[in-house]
């Protein structure tokens, strides 16, 4: 009886172990987030059968860069953040999993010492770590927002990925990729507010809070932004397009103050939002990213206002569950 039970419990494990089952992770070394991502995938089904881990560290690599004259990284921003990504891929690595694929992104594409931070903090980990280009970003951008939606049809769809240093909107139409890559972001654009509006130095100053009296102004600076920057297949598509947001600003950020837990806002609560949040000092607002968590809004409310967007749907997903997904294809 005993034997008979064991013989089939093997049976069973060995039936239950799908040949097509592996464990995938990836790192995403943002400017202002890292992230890790970890899922159960099918390989033959090429598909993310499950997630098994996520986790963002609050990692302003941005920030550091801004405030530096050399416009380099600082060794000390990279010492205090290295031991912590550490952390991070020893979680991952509790996973099985079979492969990590790790990217950087515009911070450490635009500092002058970024390429040779990337490297180190490869060397570190033990893990290659590409510094991808901005259209490559944009691009597991739109991958993730299919993954995290479950999203088949792509008709008349837009990618819209904010995140500490770069800004993408990517589109497939009739085979054809059309791609935009703004330089406007979380960081740069609070800086803007700092420095246009309020007269002060981003070196030596890093929040704009509050701005309620330069609202309006903080709004035009984004919408000018749109006007000149935006190319004008987005222009034309932007009002009738399914936009989805992905990306620290918008489905984080943004979609949090709007309405926590929701998966989408509109351009009229947005606004109702900013107005309301723009008044409160940093001691107010509850977030580790405080001195942009503001300025968020009014950075996405202009660019809305601009190119005459009502409705964006937001995908919580990673670079990183962009980069898995697109590789099983």
């Amino acid at each position: 009886m005993i034997k008979t039970f064991v013989l089939v419990s093997v049976f069973s494990a060995i039936a239950y172990a799908n040949p097509c089952h592996e464990n995938r992770a990836a790192l995403d070394l943002g400017s202002g987030t890292t992230k890790a991502y970890v899922a159960t995938v099918d390989t033959c089904e090429k598909k993310i059968v499950n997630v098994l881990f996520e986790e963002r560290l609050p990692l302003a690599f941005n920030e550091a860069l801004e405030k530096s004259p050399a416009r380099e990284i600082p060794d000390a921003t990279v010492q205090e953040y290295t031991p912590r990504i550490e952390l991070l891929l020893q979680k991952v690595k509790t996973y099985n999993v079979k492969r990590i694929n790790a990217v950087a992104t515009s911070v450490f594409r635009v500092a002058k010492n970024g390429q040779a931070v990337a490297k180190g903090i490869s060397k570190k980990l033990d893990i290659p770590i590409e510094v991808i280009s901005q259209e490559q970003e944009a691009e597991l951008g739109y991958w993730s927002a299919l993954a995290q939606r479950g999203i088949t049809n792509t008709d008349n769809l837009i990618v819209w990925d904010i995140g500490g240093g770069s800004m993408q909107m990517y589109s497939r139409e009739k085979g054809k990729v059309h791609i935009f890559e703004g330089n406007l972001a979380s960081v740069t654009f609070k800086n803007q507010i700092l420095q246009v509006l309020q007269f002060k130095d981003p070196k030596k100053e890093s929040s704009p809070n509050p701005f309620a009296r330069q609202r309006e102004a903080a709004l035009q600076l984004a919408k000018n932004h749109a006007y000149l920057n935006v190319p004008a297949y987005f222009k034309a598509k932007a009002p009738t397009a399914r936009w989805v947001g992905v990306g620290g600003v918008i489905s984080m950020s943004v979609q949090k103050q709007v309405q926590a837990g929701g998966s989408e806002f509109t351009q009229s609560a947005l606004e109702e939002t900013l107005k309301v949040r723009s008044q409160l000092k940093d001691s107010e607002i509850q977030s580790e990213y405080r001195i942009s968590d503001i300025s968020n809004l009014a950075l996405v409310l202009g660019y809305m206002k601009a190119l005459k967007i009502e409705k964006v749907e937001t995908a919580q997903a990673s670079l990183g569950q962009g980069l898995i997904f697109k590789n099983l294809k």
